[in-house]
C-alpha cells in the first residue's frame, strides 16, 4: 500500500486527533487536580457569631480541593457551633476561593434568669448568656414574659404550664407558652420586625409592645391580634408621615378596639416640634 492510499491518509488522522485529545484530558484531568484548590476562604454576614469559631467549625484547610469539601457536614457543624447562625451556605467564587455565607438570628430581646442575662431572638430562642449585658456590644431591650420552664441556648424557651384556671382563677391573665411564641412570630413577620424596643407579654389582656421607643403599642387582649397588627402598622405610617404633622411626637397607640386605633400623644422626640393637640383620642386609624 503506497504512502499515498487514503485509507492509510484516514488512519494517520485519526491517530492523530486521538493522540491530541488524549494529551488535552490529560493536561485538563492534571490542570484540574493541581489548580483547583482552597487558597482563600471568606465569611460572609458574621455579625454576631465570633468568627473564630466559626472557622473553627468550618475546618476548611488550605490547599484542599474545593471540590472535595462536604457543604453539608461543614453547615452542620458551623450551625452546631453557633446558636446565632440558622442557615450557611458555601459557594465557590473563583477556582481557588469559596464562600461561606451565613444567616443569623439577631439578638433582639434579654431576660434576667438566675443571676444572668439571656438574649434571645425576635421568635425567642435562646442565643446567648452573659453575667452582664455590658458584655455584650450590640443593643438589645427587654421583654416580660410568664413563667420559664428551661432556656436552653441554641433552643426556644420552654414556659411553665399554666395554672388550673378553677384552682386559680388569677392563671386567667397568663398566656401560654404558645400563645406567647405565636404572637412574636406574627410580630417577627411583619414590617415592625426589628423595631420593637420593649415587650409586655405578662398578661394576656394587657399585651404591650413598644416601637422605636417612641410608641407605646396597647393591644389590650389577645383576640384578633393579627387584625390589630395590621392596622397599627397601618397608623405608625400615618404617624411618621411628615405631611400629616405627627412625625416628631411620641405617644401612645390605643389598638384594643378591634377596627379602630387612636392615638395620644405624651411628648415629642428630639430637635422635633411639640405635638398637635389631639386630645386623648387623637387620631383614628382607617
Amino acid at each position: 500500500m503506497s504512502n499515498d492510499h487514503p485509507l492509510l491518509k484516514h488512519k494517520l488522522t485519526y491517530f492523530l486527533i486521538t493522540a491530541l485529545f488524549i494529551v488535552f484530558t490529560a493536561a485538563a484531568v492534571a490542570f484540574f487536580l493541581v489548580n483547583v484548590r482552597i487558597q482563600t476562604v471568606e465569611f460572609e454576614n458574621c455579625v454576631y457569631s465570633e468568627q473564630s469559631v466559626i472557622e473553627k467549625a468550618a475546618n476548611i484547610k488550605k490547599g484542599t480541593h474545593s471540590y472535595a469539601i462536604d457543604k453539608d457536614k461543614i453547615a452542620k457543624s458551623i450551625i452546631s457551633a453557633s446558636p446565632y447562625v440558622t442557615d450557611v451556605r458555601i459557594k465557590r467564587t473563583s477556582l481557588t476561593s469559596i464562600s461561606v455565607i451565613l444567616t443569623e438570628d439577631a439578638p433582639r430581646f434579654y431576660i434576667e434568669r438566675g443571676g444572668k442575662f439571656l438574649l434571645l431572638s425576635e421568635t425567642l430562642r435562646v442565643l446567648a448568656r452573659y453575667d452582664s449585658l455590658s458584655e455584650f456590644s450590640h443593643k438589645v431591650h427587654p421583654i416580660k414574659l410568664m413563667s420559664i420552664k428551661e432556656a436552653e441556648i441554641g433552643k426556644t424557651v420552654v414556659f411553665e404550664k399554666r395554672e388550673n384556671t378553677e384552682e386559680n382563677p388569677a392563671a386567667l391573665s397568663q398566656l401560654s407558652g404558645e400563645e406567647a411564641l405565636s404572637l412574636l412570630c406574627q410580630i417577627s413577620e411583619s414590617k415592625l420586625s426589628g423595631t420593637i424596643t420593649l415587650a409586655d407579654l405578662s398578661n394576656r389582656f394587657d399585651l404591650r409592645f413598644t416601637y422605636k421607643d417612641k410608641y407605646e403599642i396597647r393591644f389590650g387582649a389577645t383576640r384578633d391580634f393579627e387584625e390589630k397588627l395590621a392596622l397599627v402598622i397601618k397608623t405608625i405610617a400615618y404617624l411618621e408621615n411628615p405631611e400629616n404633622g405627627y412625625a416628631g411626637a411620641k405617644g401612645i397607640i390605643h389598638a384594643s378596639v378591634k377596627g379602630e386605633t387612636s392615638f395620644e400623644p405624651t411628648g415629642a422626640t428630639e430637635n422635633a416640634n411639640p405635638p398637635q393637640e389631639q386630645g386623648t383620642e387623637g387620631k383614628k386609624g382607617t
